[in-house]
């Protein structure tokens, strides 16, 4: 933690457009006057005011202008400025590093240190040789920088708190990443003003912190500008944008998330990082499909290259052959986690194997025995006894075959056409039949998934939007607790590309002072986003804004929603406003699209932004009579059973025209903008207000789950959301964001039922799940019971979805998994088991009692294809058909037993959305991100 200088301070300079304030410690140094033109000055378009970087960067601009500043003195002034303790031979080394290499500074595109050669190569492609034999063959396709193999590429690490000047380097053996500091951090205020610069004796330290991540652990990179959004947050200027990198990974040690933003020095270094990661990730994707990519169309000369690539790092001489613990860490880098004896039998098996009898095989395998033992490695005995039961005694499979395979097995309805074309794109060649890999490349292809899609897209997505659950979030802006976590772009990031259509924004003023009478708000600033009267930190407003233009609709085309939580004053609401209309422009919905008093469907908001903001006067007309409401134009009559809640608090009282609330007067320019979300606070369901088309109610789970207690009132919620708009959202005591089930929400038609997609617990696996089936887009059709309006003389008969009325037999093999990840710290294979879950079932009858467990055995160290065969089925009656089952893969500490077992991959589906017969599931981390290498496979038959 960054800490500042409680001594006084004295700062030069002013504060102009060309010229910086730098305070430091009269103890440490004076600058005069004299030296802020020509070493400190700097454009007010530098990335963040004050830093090493343009320090560097201008000090040998000036070198290089003015000739009458000797080496001697330049090096005299950084010495000062930085308050070196070092002797002069120390310093000159330093200086010379600083010229040479721009350990320190940027240097102008293109440019060349004093020391450059002009030959690029130096630094360029190593020879393949320093990749490493275990690229295998693909060793000599990669390009990686020798930089980033020794001391590292310098480049500037920034984050809301602090600038360090970071070394950062690559290890593509264990497609790995790490990164140092340079030297100490640069601590910043609010305002980024630098408060300290201190500089240790050294230019960088080799006992500095090592950090680290692997290429796996990446779920974001965000170059240039596809990152402006993370550079606007952090207040860096758009001159830096085609340097800058921002990479979202998943801290191991900590068990978070964590980004990661950079700025390289050059264009030209940010091609280096940028290229070296894009070379990696689609190697490491070539690997992970293939494990070894097949070399049937290289020459002689391409094979002799990789065999004669084959050597240790610390030896220089030609090796012919892959030892055995060449072998081990192969399948470490490719997170092939497996028993060590296995991988030796398969390796002293494959040994013996040689084409030529006069070739001495040695202690290793030569390129086409290594070629062999991956294919052993890779034989999937469970896909050949499929295909056994499939094609019986035939080495192939003919249309004929794929057919019945595909309606008797699958239970899929296609038509003959199309069933053809998809056969054909998976034939061998030119010939006219599958082999067992062809049949598998078909399981795992886009046209085999497990989740069913909508057929209909146009027709399914024609209703109003009350009748659709909306995919919403709660407290979006959060990445952390709700009490003291982080604020960030990055939420609203990640939920508008994983499908969320409803995203929160809380906005504040911008800055607070005190006065004489308190804590008084100054409207001089830009209104901001946080969790108002807590710890967290906040982010300005337009970035937000700005942010969601730019992702809204990347995941799907369907109307997005804002909804406004409006904290400030008048002054920055009407900031607001002008910030809703500049960035977001014609998305913005501002005047209702229809004739009628209607809501319109999805259909007719494509690409459209629409804002849910409270109606802070609704009816000023309102007229209490005898028994009933009138607002002069039409008149209700309230119902025995009128009830009243406070939003969020869960408190009732009768309801009374005249009370009053404390909430933030909204202004009307604001307000209007509401038009199809109009947010009200909820008082009575017979109210006038509460039967206007446009309106929307939000409770607290709280609030609602007390109003659910009561028959009378679970009734009215149900007529009213068949209609209307409604949202629920988590707890305020929920400080850790943890997630309430929605399915009792959704039981009674709550649109937008509102999770903090920070926390991936259950509720918010059941969350995302329930969206997978209209791939992500955010909307799913409500069931017809819940969306028209009943009929008095239906109203009390029994629905047919009625408990206990709603029964289905299933039955799920899980087969076996593939390429799983090895558990937080595991360095040895693990030893994984899968337990089945099913979710909303009223009752559940197993065929046989120790299925009630719901867990396969364990098997012992492997992680790469392990097997269990095992079956859970029964039957099962459900009160709708909202049932979820899930499948969570654990990694024990036992070979044997359940013990101190950790999840390491999630799947979540809703049952009527999942496909029969065999299929590969998608498998999450426990963040909620695709682990895209991994796969559970079973077989699904319910009905």
């Amino acid at each position: 933690m960054n800490t500042r200088d409680e001594r006084s301070t004295s700062c030069v300079g002013n504060n102009d457009n060309n010229n910086i304030n730098i305070c430091v410690s009269p103890t440490e140094l004076t600058v005069t006057d004299e030296y802020v033109p020509a070493i400190i000055r700097r454009s007010n378009s530098s990335p963040i005011s004050s830093d090493l970087t343009s320090l560097f960067t201008n000090l040998r601009t000036n070198e290089a202008k003015d000739t009458s500043m000797s080496d001697s003195s330049s090096r005299m002034s950084i010495k000062k400025l930085l308050h070196f303790s070092k002797s002069d031979d120390d310093l000159n080394e330093s200086t010379k590093s600083v010229r040479s290499n721009g350990i320190f500074g940027r240097r102008s595109s293109g440019s060349k240190s004093p020391s450059s050669t002009g030959d690029a190569s130096n630094d360029e492609i190593l020879a393949d040789v320093e990749l490493n034999p275990l690229l295998a063959k693909s060793i000599g396709h990669i390009k990686i920088p020798d930089i980033f193999l020794k001391e590292g590429l310098p480049l500037l690490k920034v984050s809301q708190n602090s600038k360090k000047r970071i070394l950062f380097k690559i290890d593509p053996i264990n497609f790995k990443f790490t990164w140092k500091n340079a030297f100490s951090s640069v601590s910043m205020s609010a305002s980024s003003t630098l408060q300290r610069l201190v500089v240790p004796n050294a230019m960088h330290s080799t006992k500095a912190k090592m950090y680290e991540f692997s290429l796996d652990n990446i779920k974001t990179i965000a170059f240039q500008k596809d990152g402006s959004n993370y550079r606007e947050e952090l207040h860096i200027s758009k001159e830096f944008e085609d340097q800058w990198i921002t990479i979202v990974y998943f801290n191991e040690k900590k068990g978070k998330m964590k980004s990661l933003h950079l700025l390289a020095d050059t264009e030209h270094d940010f091609k280096r990082i940028s290229n070296s990661i894009k070379n990696l990730r689609s190697l490491r994707h070539d690997l992970a499909r293939e494990l070894f990519v097949d070399f049937k169309e290289s020459d002689k000369s391409e094979k002799d290259k990789i065999v004669k690539g084959m050597i240790e790092e610390s030896d220089k001489s030609v090796r012919e052959f892959l030892s055995f613990e060449d072998i081990l860490k192969y399948s470490k880098r490719l997170n092939i986690n497996i028993n060590r004896g296995y991988l030796r039998s398969i390796f002293d098996e494959v040994k013996k194997v040689n084409d030529k009898e006069d070739e001495v095989c040695g202690n290793g395998l030569n390129f086409d025995q290594f070629k062999l033992f991956v294919s052993t490695l890779k034989k999937r005995s469970d896909i050949m006894e499929i295909w056994s039961l499939v094609c019986g005694s035939g080495q192939s499979m003919t249309l004929e075959i794929f057919k019945q395979f595909i309606i008797q097995v699958q239970k899929d309805s296609i038509e003959n056409a199309v069933l053809h074309k998809i056969f054909k794109k998976f034939c061998v060649d030119t010939l006219d039949y599958w082999l067992p890999e062809n049949f598998n490349n078909f399981l795992l292809s886009k046209y085999s998934t497990a989740i069913q899609q909508i057929e209909d897209e146009e027709q399914y997505m024609s209703y109003p939007l009350s009748e659709y659950y909306i995919s919403s979030s709660h407290n979006t802006y959060l990445v952390g607790r709700q009490v003291a976590g982080d604020s960030s772009v990055e939420g609203y990031i990640r939920a508008l590309q994983r499908g969320c259509r409803c995203v929160e924004v809380d906005v504040w003023d911008g800055e607070v002072a005190e006065s004489e009478e308190g804590v008084q708000f100054q409207h001089d600033k830009e209104p901001i986003v946080n969790h108002g009267r807590t710890f967290t930190t906040a982010i300005s407003f337009s970035n937000v804004i700005s942010t969601i233009k730019k992702y809204a609709f990347f995941t799907s085309p369907y109307p997005l929603v804002i909804s406004l939580e409006i904290n400030c004053s008048v002054a920055s609401q009407r900031k607001i406003v002008d910030i809703l209309k500049n960035t977001l422009g014609d998305t913005l919905i501002a005047t209702p699209i229809l004739d009628n008093a209607t809501l319109p469907s999805p259909n007719e908001l494509k690409h459209r932004i629409l804002l849910k903001v409270k109606k802070t006067s609704p009816f000023h007309n309102l007229i209490p009579m005898d028994g009933s409401y009138t607002t002069g134009t039409s008149t209700s009559t309230t119902t025995t059973t009128s009830f009243s809640e406070d939003n969020g608090t869960g408190r009732s009282s009768s309801f009374s025209v005249r009370s009053k609330t404390k909430s933030t007067k909204i202004i009307d320019e604001l307000s209007d903008l509401g038009v199809y979300f109009q947010g009200l606070k909820f008082r009575n369901f017979s109210l006038p207000e509460s039967k206007t088309y446009n309106h929307c109610f939000s409770l607290s789970e709280k609030s609602i789950n007390s109003m659910l207690k009561d028959e009378t009132k679970k009734a009215s919620i149900d007529k009213h959301n068949r209609r209307y708009l409604m949202r629920v959202y988590p707890s305020k005591i929920r400080v850790r964001s943890s997630n309430f089930l929605p399915l009792k929400y959704w039981e009674h038609g709550v649109q937008m039922v509102a999770t903090n997609w920070q926390t991936y617990d259950l509720g918010q696996q059941i969350s995302e799940a329930m969206f997978d089936s209209v791939g992500r887009k955010g909307y799913v059709l409500k069931d017809t019971s819940l969306r028209k309006p009943l009929l008095k003389s239906l109203r009390k008969q029994v629905s047919k979805y009625s408990p206990g009325t709603f029964e289905v037999k299933f039955d799920f093999e899980i087969i076996s998994a593939h390429q799983l990840p090895k558990s937080k710290g595991e360095e040895n294979a693990i030893n994984p088991f899968v337990q089945f879950e099913i979710i909303g079932a009223t009752t559940i009858e197993w065929d046989d009692n120790s299925m009630a467990l719901g867990k396969t055995k364990i098997v012992s160290e492997n992680g790469f294809n392990p097997r269990w065969n095992q079956t859970f089925s029964g039957k099962m009656t459900a009160a709708n058909n909202l049932v979820f089952v899930k499948f969570t893969i654990f990694a024990s500490e036992s070979k044997t037993e359940e013990i101190e077992a950790s999840p390491i991959g999630i799947c979540v589906a809703r049952l009527n959305n999942l496909k029969r017969g065999y299929r590969y599931l998608n498998v999450n981390d426990l963040f909620g991100e695709e682990l895209v290498y991994s796969s559970l496979f079973v077989k699904i038959q319910y009905g």
